[in-house]
């Protein structure tokens, strides 16, 4: 007998979006169509299993707290047929627990298993990944699945959430077609709710704290958010607002500013359009602040991951001869080079690197320069002896072609000043000249570096910072400047199973920096000793402040002061 429901499926796949499904909505409950309409818009094949993998962190904080509910539940549920899968926030299964063998061979025939992306995007309508985009309990039916592939099986699954009320994963109870049962449904959100108390348990005082004042806003028209060091929480209008970055900038704002004679600023965030009106609130173990935007200012275009360290200068006139980028070497010299040169609107510039033992090829920068090609020369300040006469004989006869009309091509060089002689200076300061400062002196322009290398490295899009993390990153004092920072995300990219690279992901040197302000020797031991009881107490707070012999107010006032804050928050 045919399918109703897969041909409905079907004939909404054969239509289109725009097309015409009245008959199609009669017969298939209104969240199964939504989601097939979701599936329908990212592309998902439906006639193959989801083939999207990555490792995963099995020591998350949801894992932690789940590993426990899921043994003592696969206990009960042992020879019911059914299985239980745990995901992540992105959709990715980081738990599953089958009742027997041919269930789990069953079950790896469609990657149903750690490792691979349940979320709908790839793999369409199904338990963990339509709860987590509808964001409630669903009860998925054979063929209601988007793949056909999973069309003998039926689930339900709940979104699983912090104490804070935001989603960090889904929890799915599944089994044949035969063996299932709408109250799975009732069964499955008992289980969430019990890993859901696991996480309250395990929740800084902080984060409860947090979600108390943010309760006082969630349904508020004005653009709001919650936030400390290490979370941030929006209401609806200020999620347009949120990102790494702004969270980052406005706690180093915030937390810098004298609050002694109100509780309440006003002030200007850089590259933020809008005006925001914070206030501190001193509930909880620490101080957390609420921010209002204001109502009529939007968030900068490409808030999110955009052109990162790529700060260009204003677009010049394309008139401009030679252009000398001066500055230490890794301190993205040759980006700022790049960026000034696409801020002319010119086709793409010619690189030639003059720094290692093969010698640069002069005639054809040359021949380069005046056949209309724009050219970058790196790192000028290896050049000595007949190197450097002619890169000056090169510049002096490209300005000089400039001038009578015959060359309308642009020459740009990298240079240490410091490292370069004197005359290859004196004619390159001569012209226009643009300056790059070291990392360690402008951690301002940290985070849009790693949004680029994400960019770079991180295609599918699915790996961001925490705000930790990325505090941290700023305060390191980057000696390998550029290139270590940009290895340092690439490895994290490639290390880090889960989709959030956290604080204690971070190499020991860099999540143990010191704060930028100078330390006292009493204050270096101090967090020294506050150091080794953290890590032998594995970031219990309480513990630690009892081995310190402090209270554990002290201890986070300790913390924040020295540049410790090392918890990651739960959302």
């Amino acid at each position: 007998m045919a399918d109703p429901v897969r041909a409905a499926r079907q004939e909404l796949q054969r239509v289109g979006l725009r097309g015409d499904v009245r008959a199609i909505e009669g017969a298939v409950p209104e969240v199964i169509l939504r989601s097939w309409r979701r599936s329908i818009g990212s592309r998902v094949d439906s006639d193959e299993p989801t083939l999207r993998y990555q490792d995963v962190d099995t020591d998350s904080i949801l894992c932690r707290a789940a590993d426990p509910v899921l043994d003592r539940w696969q206990d009960r549920l042992l020879d019911t047929g059914t299985t239980l899968f745990l995901s992540d926030r992105a959709g990715s299964i980081v738990a599953r627990r089958a009742s027997d063998t041919s269930l789990r061979r069953r079950l790896d025939t469609v990657h149903a298993a750690e490792g691979f992306d349940y979320s709908e995007d790839s793999a369409g309508t199904n338990g963990l990944g339509t709860a987590i985009a509808e964001g409630h309990g669903v009860y998925i039916q054979g063929s209601q699945h988007y793949k056909d592939v999973l069309g003998g099986l039926s689930c339900a699954a709940v979104p699983v959430a912090t104490p804070t009320g935001v989603a960090i994963g889904a929890v799915s109870l599944g089994g044949s077609v035969e063996a299932a049962s709408p109250l799975m449904l009732s069964l499955t959100r008992e289980i969430g709710q019990q890993i859901e108390e696991r996480l309250r348990a395990s929740a800084r005082p902080q984060d409860l704290a947090l979600a108390l004042s943010f309760t006082r806003f969630t349904n508020s028209r004005r653009p709001t958010v919650v936030m400390d060091g290490e979370s941030i929480l929006a209401n609806t209008p200020g999620l347009p607002f949120v990102s790494v970055d702004l969270h980052v900038a406005l706690w180093e704002t915030l937390s810098g500013q004298d609050w002694r004679s109100s509780d309440t600023v006003r002030l200007r965030i850089d590259d933020l359009s809008s005006a925001v009106v914070a206030r501190r609130v001193i509930d909880g173990p620490r101080a957390h602040f609420v921010v209002h935007f204001d109502a009529v200012g939007a968030p900068p275009e490409g808030r999110g991951r955009s052109e990162g360290w790529r700060e260009a200068p204003a677009p010049r006139s394309a008139a401009q001869d030679v252009v000398a980028v001066l500055g230490p070497p890794g301190s993205g010299r040759a980006e700022q080079a790049r960026a000034h040169h696409a801020g002319t609107g010119r086709p793409a510039v010619v690189e030639w690197s003059m720094s290692g033992p093969v010698r640069t090829p002069w005639d054809e920068v040359e021949d380069a320069l005046r056949a209309g090609s724009d050219v970058l020369l790196r790192r000028a300040e290896g050049l000595r002896g007949e190197q450097a006469t002619r890169l000056l004989e090169v510049v002096t006869q490209h300005r000089r072609q400039r001038r009578q009309g015959a060359r309308t091509s642009m020459l740009l060089v990298t240079a240490c000043p410091e490292r370069t002689t004197t005359k290859v200076r004196s004619v390159l300061e001569a012209g226009t000249a643009h300056r790059t400062q070291p990392l360690a002196t402008t951690p301002d322009r940290i985070p849009g570096i790693v949004r680029t290398v994400l960019d770079r490295v991180d295609e599918d899009g699915r790996r961001a910072l925490s705000p930790a993390a990325l505090q941290d990153l700023m305060r390191w004092s980057w000696p390998g400047e550029l290139t270590e920072l940009v290895e340092t995300v690439t490895d994290l990219v490639r290390e880090v199973p889960g989709p959030v690279i956290e604080r204690h992901h971070l190499p020991a040197p860099i999540r143990n920096a010191s704060p930028r302000r100078q330390l006292s020797r009493i204050e270096e031991a101090e967090r020294s000793a506050i150091l080794r009881a953290l890590q032998e107490c594995d970031g219990n707070k309480s513990v630690a402040a009892t081995m310190l012999g402090i209270g554990r107010t002290t201890l986070y006032r300790r913390i924040k002061q020295l540049g410790l804050e090392s918890d990651e928050g739960l959302v």
